[in-house]
């Protein structure tokens, strides 16, 4: 449980810095890169859940 529940803040925070990247820097490249990592994330455990 402690990883699934690492994971699911790293995609919370992730989805937070790119919403702070575009609001407050309007840098669309930035955002668009940390909502990326946070699809790889969300990925990764959707993959983890379904091989347990």
């Amino acid at each position: 449980m402690g990883d699934s529940l690492l994971k699911i803040m790293v995609i919370i925070l992730c989805a937070i810095n790119a919403a702070m990247w575009e609001f407050y820097t309007e840098s669309t490249m930035m955002a668009v890169l940390w909502l990326a990592v946070a699809l790889g994330f969300i990925g990764w455990l959707s993959y983890d859940v379904r091989n347990r």
